[in-house]
């Protein structure tokens, strides 16, 4: 059996949902399941045995802009008044799955896919049309709600227009797939109440992960406190910064080490520089080379804002920080 995940995102830039699908693909691998994960901003590889990653052509592909155009889109989608003309119009929504779509139909048809799955709500209309030119099923796989995030990320509001309108087009996508995998129970009930989704058409697949030690070993001083997750906007990273200060009067030898990605990394240099505290920024494109860093740590630091998205989708850096044997601080959050 084939089974392709369209990934609308660079590896790099959704390290969760990275993780999520990753690790699907290599359980499904144990399944004898071959997994196909197809993304317009990653290069033809193997990533594991029967894990294949395929890049769907694009014109800024070809001209070696791809990082650019999804720094763009990340622009775009936090941004009000483009949020407003263009991720909540269907018009738009049907021009970008039906690029994708020629683009990336040639790789469906060599690698025959026997499911699709649309990794998060926003590759859902682009995997109908995919699969219906295939004639195969379509597994929607949420991480998040579209709209839930726009909302703790004050975006949109609540009540807004352009609140209703997401759901609206949400519950549409929805309605045409054959599943819908969430990863929370909370998020189970969230999409059967908003969407009007039988709950006999979800299944929950919680998040997690394998461990990277085989044994903790006792780590080498001084402390090193580490905040691994992007820099976005739902993750309060602020908190963990205007916590330092504090944590230095207690103990002036400690080390933190800040994410160098993320929307909202520039404020939070600025508020570390205004509290004259000295995190380090780092980044490892090399996943060993991230858990080999990781294993170094003391302690995982896992803030987050207190709405209902985080509710709903447990940060996979809480199974990043587990599987190297950390301690993990955490904000009540419920």
């Amino acid at each position: 059996m084939n089974v392709a995940f369209l990934f609308l995102h660079p590896f790099s830039g959704s390290l969760g949902s990275s993780v999520r699908v990753r690790e699907l693909s290599i359980s499904l691998s144990k399944l004898g399941v071959s997994s196909h994960i197809l993304s317009p901003y990653e290069k033809d590889r193997n990533i594991g045995d029967d894990i294949f990653v395929k890049n769907i052509p694009s014109i800024a592909g070809s001209f070696g802009l791809s990082s650019w155009m999804y720094k763009l889109s990340r622009l775009a989608y936090y941004n009000k008044s483009l949020v407003r003309r263009f991720l909540t119009s269907k018009r738009f929504q049907d021009l970008l799955a039906n690029n994708i779509t020629r683009n990336a139909f040639k790789v469906f048809e060599e690698s025959e896919i026997d499911i699709v799955q649309a990794e998060q709500d926003i590759a859902v209309p682009t995997s109908l049309k995919l699969a219906d030119k295939i004639k195969v099923p379509v597994v929607a796989d949420l991480h998040n709600i579209i709209a839930e995030e726009l909302v703790a990320a004050d975006v949109v509001a609540k009540d807004s227009t352009e609140f209703r309108a997401l759901q609206r087009l949400t519950a549409e996508s929805l309605s045409q797939v054959d599943l819908v995998v969430v990863v929370s129970d909370e998020m189970k009930e969230y999409v059967s109440s908003e969407y009007d989704v039988s709950k006999s058409d979800i299944v929950v697949v919680p998040p997690g992960g394998q461990p990277r030690i085989q044994e903790v070993k006792e780590r080498a001083y001084p402390p090193k406190v580490v905040y691994a997750g992007l820099v976005g906007y739902r993750e309060h990273v602020d908190l963990f910064v205007e916590s330092m200060p504090m944590i230095l009067k207690e103990r002036a030898d400690v080390k933190f080490f800040v994410t160098k990605k993320g929307e909202k990394l520039r404020p939070i240099r600025a508020l570390a520089r205004r509290l004259k505290v000295h995190p380090e920024y780092f980044w490892y494109s090399i996943e060993e080379e991230f858990y080999r860093f990781l294993a170094s740590c003391h302690v995982g630091a896992l803030p987050s804002t207190n709405d209902l998205a985080r509710k709903m989708g447990t940060p996979v850096k809480l199974f990043d920080y587990m599987s190297v044997g950390l301690p993990v601080v955490a904000n009540d959050v419920r």
